[in-house]
């Protein structure tokens, strides 16, 4: 399987993933990310989130020609 192509379809996947992993981590004392690194993942996780819409939304589109 070809890496690119899988990360291309799931970024907001993953990103969701790192968010919860890191959230446990934190609740769990084991790990302390900075707030500002919160913020960052949480605006990549919306901007993700937003491409994959306007993908759908443009196919959506095309299909109804």
């Amino acid at each position: 399987m070809n890496i690119t192509k899988f990360i291309s379809g799931n970024k907001t996947y993953i990103i969701a993933g790192v968010i919860g992993v890191l959230g446990v981590l934190q609740g769990l004392n084991v790990f302390v990310i900075p707030e500002p690194a919160w913020l960052v993942l949480g605006a990549f996780g919306l901007g993700f989130l937003r491409a994959g819409v306007n993908g759908v939304a443009k196919t959506v589109k095309e299909n109804k020609k």
